[in-house]
């Protein structure tokens, strides 16, 4: 994950650069996509500190952890797709870009969703462990035999 926010965040970052090269008009455009990549690094940041934090320990990444803080990035991922979408025209942002973009934040939210049926189905099996039933237990049968 770590390879791919590097390369998202160096190819926005070179965005930027080429949009401050243009006319005045796409300044601002320039100065919106920056604060859309600052907002995205920080939750990438977040992200990053699970996954490290969780290696340090020699554990897997806690998945109720991981859905709750990947929220974030999901937030920040759609505001920067709305964004680039809308304004692909005006601020001449390039085509791959916006469609890298895209393919970047649907894996973020496949690794996402990933997480949070996890996390939902260990949910479940706490409640049913405390709740004295076991995730595999059946009913008895009833009646004749």
């Amino acid at each position: 994950m770590t390879m791919r926010f590097t390369a998202m965040a160096s190819l926005a970052l070179a965005f930027v650069g080429m949009v401050w090269a243009a006319p005045a008009v796409a300044q601002n455009c320039g100065e919106d996509v920056q604060k859309l990549v600052q907002r995205r690094i920080a939750e990438m940041q977040t992200i990053n500190k699970i996954a490290q934090s969780a290696k340090a320990a020699h554990k897997q990444i806690d998945p109720e952890v991981f859905c709750a803080k990947s929220g974030g990035l999901i937030s920040a991922d759609k505001a920067m797709g709305d964004y680039l979408e809308k304004n692909k025209d005006w601020c001449q942002i390039p085509d791959e870009f916006v469609a890298n973009f895209k393919a970047t934040a649907a894996q973020d939210a496949g690794t996402s969703g990933k997480a949070c049926k996890v996390a939902a189905q260990f949910k479940k099996m706490k409640e049913q462990a405390d709740s004295g039933g076991s995730p595999q237990s059946q009913p008895l049968p009833t009646g004749p035999l």
